[in-house]
């Protein structure tokens, strides 16, 4: 944009009014750095080299390499002596693409080597689709009848299919989408009943520089009248959020309090023992001394034992055992050869994808004989911690209050502790239980140093250098970035978060947990606290570039200051142009690269693609059968994930604010079209595609009612932002707060209310953990008769021990998702769940 020094002088740079000789010659009313004629747009233009920081322009009438010239290239560019900037490690990219290129020839070869083989084992795809039918999760049944999946519109809200945390989960979606269409509803109000301005303050195009000139000033003056809505919106904002939030945490504690005393579950049953001292595995510890120094109301105690560094060995000898059990009919196979028995690289990739799936094609050498298992269990030693079984909950519950009131219980020469879980049986995770705090510490601060190291290496590989890319325009007379740019943006985002996601998945699982809600809970505050730490690097990129574009095309402010003179930061965040570009950007990342483009593919990534691959692979070849087949046929665990997903896009709705109101109604109909669809998604997917679980615990879900502290605090620090220029008049920065106080009021306001928010939480949930429910009268036989996962089906060793250590016959009956048919009970041991009638 020409700077306003007269009318006559914009005219004579637009209309070409001056002659090419002319340009550059302040007394013809042209700006002094203007000094390139350009033949095209017919004006008078600054020198434009690419990725020129600072550039020499030719005198009036020059031509050739002299008309313009670079003097100082920006970062990661090399000057070169003919004065142009040329790209620092432009080979690292051009490597990246190949490699890429390489890896997706590969995958689509292999895809159509396999493909086209004949299909010869329909019988095994029955088989695993039969499987996969028994995985999912099912509708109560009486024994003896078919079980039939929940139909597709059961309401989740209401309906526990999976526990009370499944309800929660769901619950907690419609609450946040009830959230964000309620504040657009606000909103509409005001554009509906003030001014329809609202909806295009920030959003204007400007073709010209006239035009832009027009749009900045009509913009600011219209924002400012106008500020009023957006202060009182935020302040019916803030305040709808605190109360929805607190409505939501006392209905949601009801809830958990309704289904404890409505549902009963094997927790109901459970103490927890801690301080077991190391027992060899010949000894029968299941027995004596745990068992009789808990009390006679003891159904049986499920030790933990120390097996991480045989976990392989101890899970072949599970899958022999569960295989023992299939009834396979024989399966007869030609001499192949058959995907994935050559050295071939399809047929490479074929034996890795098999072996992901735990599918073996040794004719059963994989699996140890009975001797080897038996010296493995005779070898272990035992962990600090068993799960004790009572008959009832009143009996539990006395065992316990009884160990804390005498101050613990002994067992051999130490003082163990009893305590009560909310974690069912699925959740625990046995081969962690080994695993001290002190180790679970040292794996958490290697997981932080994984998952910052990522961000970090990810900002200066790649979007370091997309900085440099994009400041390569000078973003004056057109020069700005295009579509390809933007599609490299939304690229750059959504493998961020991709990426962020790995990299938190595997320190999460990597540190140790006891339970899958601690997993899951470390995974939500890692992923979010990456996304956050990604978004602020991002946001400062973007914002500098903004201020680059702004500077580059000689953008002024309403009040006629040029944007490139202004120094102070607070006066160039105020500033129209900035408010407009930023929401432009800002909004980009919101739509698509956030709200929707992650999770567009995620059905056929995770559910169809896998199928499908399945499909070929075990009907291309005849000896993936019976337990084989299933495998590959195998359902997803669920996994509360999506918390961290909607937490972060609630964080980055929550910044619209601070900027022009164009982008208010534009991003919160984007979230509520996308987070529409996830919940549309995650029904599907819970009723039909994962494998059956349950959720008893409500860590996740209380975290994900703290993290929701975030974006409510975000509306806390907007509105104090928005005051502050509400309380000015037209000139930039007039607030009553200014620099630096500003910017502490601002943060003070956010860190008062994250404490006060959790705080309100913490109140709430204690309240209802004080007032307990009535005792269930129901014993735990009766329980264990209708649910297959119990503290000892779920216990791999225990298992094995039953069968080869305490030789108990029939030995303790292994949980597996869809393998409950094999199950045979044994009520002398605790094992109870039969779904055949037993055999006379």
């Amino acid at each position: 944009m020409a700077p306003a020094a007269s009318p006559w002088a914009l005219a004579a740079i637009l209309t070409w009014c001056v002659g090419k000789l002319q340009c550059g010659d302040p007394t013809t009313g042209t700006l002094r750095n203007a000094s390139i004629p350009d033949e095209k747009m017919h004006l008078c233009r600054h020198c434009q080299v690419e990725a020129c920081q600072t550039c020499k322009a030719g005198p009036p009438g020059a031509s050739g390499p002299a008309l313009e010239r670079c003097v100082k290239c920006f970062p990661g560019y090399t000057l070169t002596p003919e004065g142009e900037c040329e790209m620092n490690g432009e080979s690292f990219f051009v490597a990246i693409a190949v490699v890429g290129a390489l890896v997706t020839v590969v995958a689509v070869g292999w895809y159509f080597s396999v493909v086209f083989k004949p299909c010869v084992n329909q019988e095994g795809i029955a088989e695993g689709m039969e499987g996969q039918n028994r995985a999912m999760i099912t509708m109560p049944h009486e024994p003896g009848e078919e079980p039939q999946p929940y139909p597709l519109s059961t309401n989740l809200l209401t309906t526990n299919v999976a526990g009370a945390g499944t309800m929660l989960f769901f619950r907690f979606q419609f609450a946040l989408l009830f959230w964000a269409v309620a504040l657009m509803g606000v909103w509409f109000g005001f554009v509906f009943l003030v001014s329809e301005d609202l909806m295009i303050i920030g959003n204007r195009e400007a073709k010209s520089p006239q035009v832009l000139c027009a749009v900045v000033k009509w913009g600011r003056d219209r924002q400012l009248d106008l500020l009023w809505t957006k202060v009182a919106w935020l302040i019916i904002a803030y305040v709808f959020s605190v109360l929805g939030a607190a409505i939501y945490a006392i209905l949601a504690a009801k809830l958990r309090a309704d289904a404890d005393s409505t549902y009963n579950s094997m927790a109901d049953f459970v103490a927890r023992l801690d301080g077991l001292p190391s027992f060899n595995g010949s000894e029968r510890v299941e027995a004596s001394p745990v068992r009789s120094a808990t009390g006679s109301a003891v159904v049986g105690v499920s030790v933990a034992w120390d097996y991480r560094a045989v976990s392989g060995r101890v899970s072949a000898a599970i899958d022999k055992e569960l295989e023992l059990f299939a009834e396979e009919t024989p399966v007869t196979a030609g001499p192949g050869p058959y995907p994935g028995d050559g050295d071939g690289i399809s047929d490479k990739i074929t034996r890795s994808i098999l072996d992901a799936w735990h599918v073996h094609l040794q004719d059963g050498g994989h699996h140890p004989s009975d001797e080897a298992t038996k010296q493995m269990l005779l070898d272990m030693k035992s962990t600090p911690t068993a799960f004790v079984v009572f008959e009832s909950e009143s009996a539990k519950k006395a065992a316990v209050d009884a160990v804390k009131r005498s101050g613990g219980i002994l067992i051999g020469r130490e003082n163990c502790t009893l305590s009560s879980v909310l974690a069912e049986p699925e959740e625990i995770l046995w081969a962690n239980l080994s695993i001290s705090k002190g180790q679970r510490a040292a794996n958490l601060f290697q997981g932080t140093l994984l998952v910052s190291g990522a961000c970090l290496l990810w900002t200066l590989l790649l979007y370091l250098p997309y900085a440099f890319y994009m400041a390569s325009f000078t973003y004056a007379n057109g020069d700005e970035p295009g579509p390809f740019s933007e599609g490299i943006f939304i690229t750059l985002v959504v493998l961020s978060q991709i990426g962020l996601f790995v990299c938190s998945s595997v320190a999460s699982k990597g540190a140790g947990f006891h339970y899958e809600d601690q997993v899951h809970r470390s995974y939500t505050m890692f992923y979010n606290a990456a996304l956050v730490l990604n978004l602020a690097l991002d946001l400062v990129l973007q914002t500098y570039l903004s201020y680059l574009q702004m500077v580059g095309v000689g953008v002024h402010t309403a009040d006629g200051q040029l944007l490139g003179s202004m120094t102070d930061f607070q006066d160039i965040f105020e500033s129209y142009p900035m408010q407009k570009s930023l929401g432009k950007l800002l909004f980009k990342y919101c739509w698509p690269c956030t709200f929707f483009v992650p999770f567009l593919f995620e059905p056929v990534v995770a559910q169809f693609l896998p199928k499908h691959i399945a499909k070929i692979l075990v009907g291309a070849n005849p000896r993936i059968r019976g337990e084989m087949a299933e495998k590959a046929f195998e359902l997803n665990e669920m996994e509360p994930g999506r918390y961290a997903d909607i937490i972060f896009n609630l964080i980055l709705v929550t910044c619209i604010p601070f900027i022009a109101p164009a982008y208010m109604a534009m991003t919160f109909g984007a979230l509520i079209i996308s987070h529409v669809y996830l919940y549309s998604y995650d029904r599907v997917k819970v009723l039909r595609y994962v494998g059956k679980y349950q959720w008893s615990s409500p860590e996740v879900h209380n975290l994900a009612q703290k993290l929701f502290s975030i974006p409510v605090c975000i509306l806390a620090g907007a509105l104090v932002f928005k005051c502050n220029q509400f309380s000015g008049g037209k000139a930039l920065g007039s607030g009553v707060l200014k620099g630096p106080y500003l910017w502490c009021s601002i943060l003070g306001a956010m860190v008062l209310h994250l404490i006060a928010h959790c705080c309100m939480l913490d109140f709430i949930n204690k309240r209802f953990e004080d007032e307990e429910g009535d005792e269930s009268t129901e014993k735990y036989e009766t329980c264990a008769k209708r649910i297959p996962a119990t503290h000892f089906s779920t216990n791999p060793v225990h298992c094995l021990r039953s069968k080869f250590i305490l030789e108990q016959k029939p030995p303790q009956a292994i949980y597996a998702v869809g393998k409950e048919h094999t199950m045979l009970a044994n009520p002398e041991i605790g094992s109870h769940y039969q779904k055949k009638p037993a055999k006379k």
